[in-house]
């Protein structure tokens, strides 16, 4: 057995078996959030899909691997849905030092449906009629609704690379059940499932 240099210790194995499967859960993580960046910038679900097909080949060994790639683009998606309420929510800022209370808005994705001839409409009824705040109120609102638009798109399509992930990872937990009743009906093996 090496000796084993002054001021370190060996792990216990089962550390060492937890520190790999850390180890491998973050490359997963990272490699899935590379993958989610080609997948939103081409506005794809493509590039997660040949990734997945790749996992998938490994048969249910890859269960944890698309778990993992399955709770980063959920992290992500939630990432977003924060940052359209961000959005809103900074929104709402800039106007009321206009004036403009978009409280009278029931939901915030009533904002796509606001038309800027209507929004003038509104603002008048709160007695801003000077034209340069108006102007840049509708500036404001236009930026805000593309910017919201542009990540509930994103959201879309995140939403679609997770429920491709669930078909396939629920596939393999089903051939991981199918093995193992297999394997147990095997000669030699005792079978689990008799009384």
């Amino acid at each position: 057995m090496p000796e084993v240099p002054w001021g370190f210790e060996m792990m216990p194995e089962d550390s060492l078996e937890a520190v790999f499967s850390m180890v491998e859960k973050a490359f997963h993580r990272l490699q899935a959030g590379d993958i989610v960046v080609s997948c939103l910038e081409q506005d794809d679900t493509g590039p997660m899909q040949k990734y997945v097909e790749g996992l998938v080949l490994a048969g249910p060994v890859s269960l944890s691997a698309l778990r993992e790639v399955r709770i980063e683009v959920s992290t992500r998606r939630c990432q977003f849905q924060e940052d359209i309420t961000s959005t809103f929510s900074e929104l709402e800022q800039k106007l009321s030092a206009y004036g403009v209370n978009l409280s009278g808005l029931a939901d915030r994705h009533l904002l796509n449906q606001l038309e800027p001839s209507s929004f003038q409409f509104y603002m008048h009824q709160h007695g801003i009629d000077d034209e340069t705040p108006q102007r840049e109120c509708v500036r404001l609102i236009h930026n805000a609704k593309e910017a919201m638009s542009a990540l509930a798109r994103q959201i879309l399509l995140l939403e679609e690379v997770e429920l491709y992930l669930e078909d396939w990872i629920w596939g393999l937990i089903y051939q991981s059940a199918q093995q193992t009743i297999t394997e147990s009906h095997l000669p030699g093996t005792k079978n689990r499932y008799t009384l």
